[in-house]
C-alpha cells in the first residue's frame, strides 16, 4: 500500500510542471480532432469580414473601407493568414492547436491554487466544456477570445497573490489583446485596473501598480489607434460603439419613435427622406412608424451609413445615440427588464451545434412582411445593399454569399480601381467561404456530441458554487476570482445592453466560471501557502 502510495506520489510530481502541461495538450489536440469528425470546421460568425479585413490589411486605401474600422486585427491575422497559405486545411490544424494552447492555459492559470485544482479545471474544460470545444471549430472571433480569456485569468491570479511587475503587465496586455480581438473586451481594462489594486499594500504602492497594469493595456491601443488615424483618418481603436450601444439593442426591439424626442425626429426625417422614397418602399407606402417596427441587421447598417452621409462622420453616431436615449427614457421599466432578461440567458443558455454538411440549400425568403398589418419589404428583398457595401458583409441577411455581392460595383464605388478591388476582394472571399464546412460531419457522432453540449452545466451552476464557496470558505487570492467575475459580469453587460441574447458571447467565458469554482472549493484558506508553480 505504502510503495503503491509512493509511485501515485512520485507521478503526481512528474505531472506538475511540464510534462503535465505537455499531457493536457495532447489530451486536448485528440479530443479537438475527435470533436472534428462531429463538427468539421466551419463559418462562424461575421468569417467573410474577418477575411475581407485581412485581405485588405496591405492596401493604403481600401474599398470596403468601414470594415477596417468597425473590426479590430487578432481575429482577421488569425484566421486569414492560414487561409492564404494553406486554406481551410491549415486553419483547422491552426485551430486544434490554439484550442489545446488554450486548454493548457486554463490549467495554467489556476496553478497558483494548486496541483489539484490545476488538474481539475483541465479536466473539467476538456470533459464537460464541449460548447467551449465547439467555438474553435467555427471560424469567428469567439475561439480567440476564449483562447485569451485563460491568459488574462492567469495573470489576474498572480497579480492578485504576488503583483510582480511581469504578472501586472501581463494583466495590461492581455485586457489589450482581448480588445483588439473582439470590441467590447474594451471594458475588461476596468477588471485589469482592479486586479492591480486588490493585493495588499501601501495605496502608494497599490497605485504604482495601477499605472503598471493601465500603461500596459492602454498603450497597445493608442498605438492601434494611431495606425488607424495614419492610414483611415479616424483616430479610434474601433469605431461605432454609440451605433452599438445602446441603439442596435434599442432599435431592434421596435422602440425607435418618431414621437420620443428631437433626436428621433431628426432621424425620421433623415429615414423619410433616405430611405422610404426609395421605390422598395414608396410602392408600399412605408411610412416612418411602420419602418421602425420592422428592424433588422439589414436596416441598422443602412442607418449607420445614412447617419455617416447624413450626419458627417464627426457626429460619431450621436443622433442614433441620443434616439435610443429618448426611447430608454420613455421606457425605462422595459430596458432594464430586458437587459437583465439577456444577461440571464446568457449565463443560464445551452449550446449544441448543428449537424453539419457540405451540401447546403437556400430556401426561399419572404419578399414582403406585415408590421402592424402594412406590408414593408424584407431585407432579402433589398439585398445586396449598395449604400453599405463599404461595411462589408454584416448587413448581410442570407448565408447565400452571391446574394450579398453587388453584381455592378459601380452603384456604390466610383473609382474603377475600387470596382475593380472590391471583385477581386469578394472573389476571394466567396472562394474561401466554398471551402467551408471542410467536410461533411459523422451522424452518429454529431448527434452523441451536440447532446452531451447541450446537457453540459450551464455557467449560472458555477457561478452559484463558486460565490458560495468565497463566502464560506474566503480561501486566499479571492479578491483576484472575484475581480475574474467582475471582468466576465462587465464583457456580458456591455453585450446586454447592446443586443439580444446571442449564446457566443458568453461560451468563451464558460470556463472562466468553472476556474473560480474550482478554485474557491480547493485553494488554500486565508493565510495558508500557496504552493509554488
Amino acid at each position: 500500500m505504502l510503495a503503491g502510495s509512493a509511485v501515485i506520489g512520485r507521478l503526481w510530481d512528474r505531472l506538475d510542471g511540464r510534462t503535465g502541461l505537455a499531457v493536457v495538450f495532447g489530451l486536448a489536440l485528440a479530443a479537438y480532432w475527435i470533436e472534428a469528425l462531429a463538427w468539421p470546421l466551419q463559418r462562424g460568425r461575421d468569417s467573410w469580414d474577418y477575411w475581407l479585413y485581412w485581405l485588405q490589411l496591405g492596401d493604403s486605401h481600401p474599398a470596403i473601407s468601414q470594415v477596417m474600422l468597425f473590426r479590430t486585427p487578432l481575429t482577421p491575422i488569425a484566421t486569414g493568414l492560414p487561409m492564404s497559405l494553406g486554406g481551410a486545411q491549415l486553419l483547422e490544424a491552426v485551430m486544434s492547436l490554439i484550442y489545446a494552447s488554450a486548454a493548457v492555459a486554463w490549467a495554467w492559470a489556476v496553478r497558483p491554487f494548486g496541483r489539484a485544482a490545476a488538474a481539475a479545471v483541465a479536466a473539467l474544460v476538456l470533459a464537460l466544456q464541449l460548447p467551449y470545444a465547439a467555438l474553435f471549430h467555427l471560424v469567428s472571433s469567439d475561439f480567440l477570445f476564449g483562447a485569451l480569456v485563460p491568459l488574462f485569468a492567469g495573470c489576474v491570479v498572480r497579480a492578485a497573490l504576488g503583483p510582480t511587475r511581469g504578472a501586472l503587465v501581463g494583466v495590461g496586455l492581455a485586457a489589450a489583446a482581448l480588445t483588439l480581438t473582439r470590441p467590447a473586451g474594451q471594458i475588461v481594462v476596468v477588471a485589469a485596473a482592479l486586479a492591480a489594486l486588490v493585493a495588499s499594500g501601501a495605496w502608494r504602492a497599490r497605485l504604482g501598480r495601477l499605472a503598471v497594469v493601465v500603461a500596459a493595456a492602454v498603450i497597445p491601443l493608442l498605438l492601434w489607434a494611431g495606425v488607424n488615424a495614419v492610414r483611415y483618418d479616424d483616430f479610434t481603436v474601433v469605431r461605432g460603439g454609440k451605433a452599438f450601444v445602446p441603439f442596435f439593442k434599442v432599435f431592434g426591439e421596435r422602440r425607435i419613435d418618431p414621437a420620443n424626442g428631437p433626436a428621433s425626429r431628426r432621424l425620421s426625417a433623415v429615414v423619410d427622406a433616405g430611405v422610404l422614397r426609395q421605390p422598395p418602399f414608396a410602392r408600399r407606402h412605408v411610412d416612418a412608424h411602420t419602418y421602425f417596427r420592422g428592424p433588422s441587421n439589414f436596416e441598422t447598417i443602412r442607418l449607420i451609413a445614412l447617419s455617416d452621409q447624413e450626419f458627417g462622420r464627426a457626429s460619431n453616431y450621436d443622433v442614433l445615440y441620443d434616439a435610443s436615449v429618448e426611447a430608454i427614457r420613455k421606457h425605462p421599466g422595459w430596458y432594464v427588464r430586458s437587459v437583465a432578461s439577456t444577461f440571464w440567458d446568457f449565463v443560464d443558455a445551452r449550446y449544441a451545434l448543428e449537424p453539419v454538411r457540405r451540401a447546403r440549400t437556400f430556401p426561399p425568403h419572404p419578399l414582403v412582411q406585415y408590421v402592424n398589418g402594412k406590408a414593408m419589404p424584407t431585407p432579402y428583398a433589398l439585398s445586396p445593399l449598395a449604400q453599405a457595401a463599404r461595411f462589408g458583409f454584416v448587413w448581410c441577411p442570407t448565408d447565400e454569399i452571391d446574394r450579398c455581392i453587388l453584381h455592378d460595383p459601380s452603384v456604390a464605388f466610383a473609382s474603377p480601381r475600387d470596382q475593380r478591388r472590391y471583385r477581386e476582394l469578394t472573389n476571394r472571399v466567396r472562394d474561401w467561404n466554398e471551402q467551408l464546412p471542410i467536410r461533411n460531419g459523422n451522424g452518429t457522432l454529431e448527434s452523441k456530441l451536440a447532446t452531451l453540449s447541450f446537457h453540459t452545466p450551464r455557467s449560472i451552476l458555477w457561478i452559484v458554487v463558486g460565490a458560495i464557496a468565497l463566502v464560506l470558505r474566503r480561501p486566499r487570492g479571492t479578491a483576484g476570482l472575484v475581480v475574474l467575475l467582475v471582468a466576465a459580469a462587465l464583457v456580458l453587460l456591455v453585450h446586454a445592453l447592446s443586443q439580444g441574447p446571442q449564446t457566443e458571447f458568453e461560451l468563451p467565458l464558460a470556463p472562466l466560471f468553472v476556474l473560480v469554482a474550482i478554485a474557491a472549493l480547493v485553494a488554500p484558506r486565508g493565510s495558508a501557502t500557496v504552493p509554488g508553480e
